[in-house]
């Protein structure tokens, strides 16, 4: 982990070989995982102790976070296996985490997959779920209040704000765990003998995560939070103020909270990981449809605020030209590119993102009444990526400028189908060439979208083969099969995909048009 920029390598080395032969070597003094957990358990876990704090004693955070992590590569352990090794394992970090000041979260990553450890409480008694529930019902205002304050505006924007209130959630998750692991939350208060059994108090529980959330957000924001409500006693006062200080000391530190920070992205990624409900084609068109019904707002501003949610790298660009005129569009992104100059998030992650994005979107059509914007992007075009030729040739197709396109071939190395397709339609749409030529050679076209074109242009739309993707399109636009009966065989987004990818070839047909069912007037 690149974060952890460790400087001496070799003293971990030794912590790293010597835990390793000690995890190995207690695990075979016990013949199954019931000897382990009947006979020796509590006596191992201080013997385990005892050789952390003897070992680790002159390493910081930073070197035993870096050395656990090559630990558990080392011993190859694996997380969906039962073995002594594993639950020697579970106790070391037990006992690692436990070290003053906490060396948690650790992290481990296992075939790629990134696993951050959790108190032993918190796994014992099942409570991630519930934990993450309840972080969830926190303030939904003041989360929101966090995210624009806590992350960078360039993360916000290609990220989108439903990514990093997710984030968030682990973020106040693993700010608890640790909290516990340095005592500011006493394990002693979190557990409760009840009708002789050890359970979790789960009013601390709350009260717990409610004084994380408050001190977050008094930390970030520099509102101040008072302890007030059900909660106010004078005991549960007392560690209101301990879990503030915590918090803010934890803030104060630049490179731990960037790590937690780090740590909380990478256990959202492997436990809700969010993106890929976000990235959920009905999950965005919800959105887009609620979006078009406001009337609170106007255009500008529901495009703002889709972008701001879904994040540029998640933005469908299928769901965006349907629901939204093109000028509206590029007026938009414009904006956007002005916002991150003025603002100072015009960073190299940023026009990375929205490079990649405007990549997406020239593959679909300009559709507007006056195409009043088709110039609006030239300067952050040229100014961000003008040397990159086939970018620019697609953005000059994508606002319908033919003669520009042409000029920019002599410049693009590149050459595949979609080129060549291009090249030929600029050529029909500027009258360099006539129909009858433009079918001879579209006859020749070795890409799905041409032979739909061709079979278009010489009214056989009939003749298309089955095994071309497009004859779905023929079939509704010949009106042998109706929208719904498509949309039954390859979903709804397989089909508005489908005859817009079309119409990015070939934006003048009106039926095509009408068939991708706009969700605005032209």
């Amino acid at each position: 982990m690149d974060i952890l920029n460790i400087k001496d390598i070799k003293k971990i080395q030794k912590a790293v070989s010597k835990s390793v032969d000690f995890i190995k070597n207690k695990s075979k003094e016990f013949d199954n995982i019931k000897d382990l957990l009947n006979k020796g358990f509590n006596e191992e876990k201080k013997n385990i102790s005892k050789f952390v704090n003897q070992n680790f004693k002159n390493l910081n955070k930073w070197e035993i976070r870096s050395a656990v992590s090559k630990i558990f590569d080392d011993l190859q352990i694996k997380p969906d296996e039962e073995t002594s090794e594993k639950i020697i394992f579970m106790l070391f970090t037990d006992a690692i985490s436990e070290l003053q000041p906490s060396p948690s979260p650790l992290i481990f990553f296992y075939e790629g997959a990134p696993l951050v450890k959790k108190h032993g409480v918190i796994v014992e008694f099942n409570l991630l779920p519930e934990f993450l529930n309840k972080i969830e019902d926190l303030d939904a205002y003041k989360k929101h209040q966090i995210v624009l304050d806590l992350f960078p505006e360039d993360e916000i924007i290609t990220e989108g704000v439903s990514l990093k209130l997710a984030q968030l959630n682990f973020l106040i998750l693993n700010l608890f765990d640790k909290a516990v692991y340095e005592n500011v939350i006493p394990i002693d208060r979190l557990l409760i003998q009840k009708d002789g059994k050890i359970t979790i108090d789960k009013n601390f529980v709350i009260f717990s995560l409610v004084s994380i959330f408050a001190s977050l957000y008094e930390a970030v924001t520099g509102e101040k939070q008072q302890f007030k409500g059900s909660f106010y006693t004078a005991d549960l006062s007392k560690y209101f103020v301990k879990i503030k200080s915590f918090v803010k000391k934890v803030i104060s530190d630049k490179d731990e909270f960037d790590y937690i920070l780090y740590a909380s992205k990478l256990e959202e990624e492997g436990i809700e990981n969010r993106i890929v409900t976000i990235r959920d084609y009905q999950t965005q068109k919800n959105v887009f449809e609620e979006s078009i019904r406001r009337d609170d707002v106007d255009t500008y501003e529901k495009i703002e605020s889709i972008f701001y949610l879904l994040g540029v790298k998640n933005l469908n660009p299928v769901l965006l030209v349907r629901y939204y005129n093109g000028d509206d569009i590029i007026y938009y992104i414009f904006e956007l590119f002005r916002q991150a100059q003025d603002e100072g998030f015009q960073t190299e992650k940023f026009l990375k993102d929205m490079k990649n994005f405007l990549k997406k979107l020239f593959r679909y059509p300009y559709i507007s009444k006056g195409h009043l914007n088709q110039k609006t992007l030239d300067k952050p075009v040229q100014l961000f990526y003008s040397e990159d030729a086939r970018f620019d040739a697609d953005y000059f197709y994508f606002t319908q400028r033919y003669d520009r396109y042409l000029d920019m071939q002599e410049l693009v190395k590149d050459k595949d189908e979609d080129i060549s397709l291009k090249n030929l339609l600029s050529k029909y749409y500027l009258n360099k060439i006539d129909k009858e030529e433009l079918t001879g050679w579209l006859a020749l076209s070795k890409s799905n979208e041409g032979k739909f074109l061709y079979h278009l242009f010489t009214n056989s739309l009939e003749s298309l083969p089955l095994e071309n993707p497009y004859r779905a399109v023929a079939d509704i636009y010949t009106m042998k099969a109706s929208h719904q009966d498509i949309i039954n065989k390859i979903g709804e987004e397989g089909l508005y995909t489908l005859i817009l990818r079309i119409l990015g070839f070939y934006p003048h047909d009106k039926t095509l048009i009408n068939l991708a069912d706009l969700r605005f007037e032209i």
